[in-house]
């Protein structure tokens, strides 16, 4: 019997590491309240949702020499609706899932041209791992692997019978992705910089939208360029809001598109597209307003400096046109 009172007294001096409804967790990791103190991972036990909105608007695109061509009639609106998954599974790895929406319309006037599409873009997951971390001043150096799933609209119509057959988009190239960066941020005081390198691997696939006009057939094999990709964002922290510029390189190889025939090494089958291999650089900026730890909004655009013609319009990812683009999100963690 005396071990009762004992028994009741360790259970009411012994702390729980539990939380109900929208308690803070005990088991979460630490996470800054300011934009440029935090790691390039989300930190163990957050979980994030993210809505997000991308507004392009294009009058002109690039010439083959990488000379910006402007457009004299026709008007191009590109916009993408993003919805995003971040969950920090330990304190050095994270989850991530992204699902966007796009929204395209190609109006010409001298031609009579109207044609809009909407749907669902590739959506793309992946994996964080932090390599090294130091905090004050922050230091946090990541391998980020992703795949990207061809889910998107694959038919566009055919230009066989004339522009006024093709009543909608494809938003999708009809093939997978796997990507692999190495991602660093260094923080200085009030200042951070990010920087990342990486590869992007484009699988080939049997896409609706490639046309044979002596066969009339609509699917084929099609295998974008790999991409080689560097990006720079330095950032400073002004109390609640965070001021950032950023500037993306990318270099991608040649295309190649071929018949559905199978084999073992069907990328043998293909032919070259030439002249689909370049390079662009694009310079933007933007701020994040760091509400709350559990509430950030961002604002930033984008410009494009230099490009490639548009050998895969109006395949953005791959052949992007020249316009700015602004970009807005909000971002909730718990």
């Amino acid at each position: 019997m005396w071990l009762l009172p004992l028994l009741a007294t360790l259970a009411a001096t012994t702390p729980s590491a539990e939380a109900a409804g929208f308690q803070v967790k005990t088991m979460r990791a630490p996470l800054s309240a300011v934009e440029v103190e935090r790691p390039l991972v989300l930190g163990k036990g957050w979980f994030e949702v993210s809505l997000g909105y991308d507004h392009k608007f294009a009058n002109g695109a690039w010439t083959a020499d990488g000379q910006a061509l402007q457009w004299e009639s026709a008007q191009w609106l590109y916009t993408t609706e993003r919805l995003g998954i971040r969950y920090g599974i330990t304190r050095s790895a994270e989850f991530y899932w992204d699902v966007p929406f796009h929204y395209m319309r190609l109006v010409n006037e001298n031609l009579g041209t109207d044609t809009a599409s909407f749907g669902i873009g590739e959506p793309k997951f992946g994996w964080k791992l932090e390599l090294f971390n130091r905090a004050i001043p922050t230091t946090s150096m990541v391998l980020d692997l992703s795949y990207k799933m061809p889910t998107g609209q694959e038919t566009a119509g055919t230009y066989v019978g004339g522009p006024n057959t093709v009543s909608t988009f494809p938003m999708s190239t009809g093939q997978a992705d796997v990507a692999a960066f190495a991602r660093g941020k260094q923080q200085f005081g009030p200042i951070a910089i990010e920087a990342s390198l990486g590869y992007v691997h484009r699988f080939s696939g049997v896409s609706q939208f490639v046309v044979e006009v002596d066969e009339y057939q609509f699917s084929g094999r099609f295998k974008p360029g790999s991409e080689v990709r560097a990006e720079l964002s330095p950032m400073l922290q002004l109390g609640p809001i965070a001021i950032h510029g950023d500037a993306v390189y990318r270099q991608w190889f040649a295309a190649a598109v071929g018949t559905t025939a199978g084999g073992f090494f069907v990328d043998e089958q293909l032919d070259v597209i030439q002249g689909s291999d370049g390079w662009s650089f694009d310079a933007g900026g933007g701020l994040v307003i760091n509400a709350s730890r559990g509430v950030d909004i961002l604002a930033s655009a984008m410009v494009p400096i230099r490009g490639e013609d548009l050998t895969f319009f109006p395949l953005e990812s791959i052949s992007p046109t020249r316009g700015p683009t602004l970009s807005t999100s909000v971002e909730l963690r718990y």
